[in-house]
């Protein structure tokens, strides 16, 4: 009888550590997305204090550049974000995963939202959807609030 509880006792270890370290790598691979989507986010984001649309433009997934023209996401920008003038600071606010997004095909969705300053706008807020592509992180929606 002993020996039985001997045993169970070590299987519950065993269990429950193989668990945590299941749950603590699952927390890591998490981790990890948020770190490589926000520095994603963010040279995106620098592209269009540069007001480098092309070059924002060519890091939209294949799917989304062929919905549009260069010259209309250009036109777009110009038109919608230009506007607040330069930033001047930009600050990640947080991060949110999710695996469904309105409109869009199932896939790792991340979604960073940053407290930005800017020229003609003090306090603004600036949301960037990315979505994993190819093993890059590409955006998929941006709003300016």
């Amino acid at each position: 009888m002993q020996r039985v509880s001997i045993v169970v006792v070590i299987w519950f270890l065993l269990f429950t550590g193989c668990a945590r370290h299941g749950h603590s790598t699952a927390r890591a691979t998490k981790r990890a997305y948020e770190v490589e989507a926000r520095t994603a986010a963010t040279e995106w984001l620098e592209l269009l204090d540069e007001q480098e649309y092309e070059e924002a433009y060519d890091r939209e997934p294949a799917r989304l550049r062929a919905g549009g023209t260069v010259r209309q996401f250009v036109r777009s920008m110009n038109a919608h974000r230009a506007p607040f003038g330069r930033s001047l600071s930009r600050k990640v606010v947080g991060t949110a995963y999710s695996h469904k997004l309105t409109g869009a095909p199932d896939a790792d969705y991340e979604s960073v939202l940053f407290k930005t300053s800017f020229e003609h706008k003090p306090s603004a807020a600036e949301r960037v959807i990315l979505v994993q592509d190819h093993g890059h992180w590409r955006v998929v929606d941006y709003r300016l609030y």
